[in-house]
């Protein structure tokens, strides 16, 4: 049932979202089994919702995951949520979700879509940088982002932004 292309799909798509330059907010409105639990952990932020359950069975079903999933889920919800639901196959509810880190916040769908469009309006370069170095980047990858952000038209355009009193309006540049 799940073959090659599958598993050549799912950790494309999950590695994909690690990479992309821009905050990832996921909204976990329900069961978060599986798939959706690493949905969650290639997310870069994660709103839960009162139905909100995470877990990774694959000890129940005879599967197995990436070295990726399970190391992320120790750097992101500690070795003890890890080893519980990895090793314990346990699913945990949203409080122990937000207790541990793998959940950011309690919300709604909208509540997450919110917390992304304010995000939306912070400095991409920054974003960039910071979401470089939280993933983990080589050093010559924090350097091109450090550097790139330093030298944007985005901190002059902060720098104008506090003088004007006005919010700044950052474009990535």
């Amino acid at each position: 049932v799940y073959g090659g292309e599958f598993l050549e799909a799912l950790y494309g798509m999950l590695h994909g979202l690690t990479r992309l330059p821009v905050p990832v907010v996921a909204a976990v409105n329900g069961p978060a089994i599986g798939a959706g639990t690493q949905l969650a952990l290639a997310s870069d932020l994660r709103v839960a919702d009162d139905g909100a359950r995470f877990g990774v069975p694959t000890a129940r079903n005879g599967m197995a995951v990436d070295a990726w999933t399970i190391r992320t889920l120790a750097a992101v919800a500690g070795g003890g949520m890890a080893g519980r639901l990895m090793l314990g196959a346990e699913i945990v509810d949203r409080d122990a979700a937000l207790a541990c880190g793998l959940a950011d916040r309690v919300g709604t769908l909208d509540d997450a879509l919110a917390w992304a469009q304010e995000i939306a309006t912070l400095a991409p370069l920054a974003l960039a940088h910071s979401k470089n170095v939280l993933r983990g980047a080589d050093d010559t990858g924090v350097q091109r982002t450090f550097d790139a952000c330093w030298a944007s038209e985005d901190v002059r355009e902060a720098l104008s932004a506090r003088s004007e009193k006005r919010a700044p309006v950052f474009h990535g540049r």
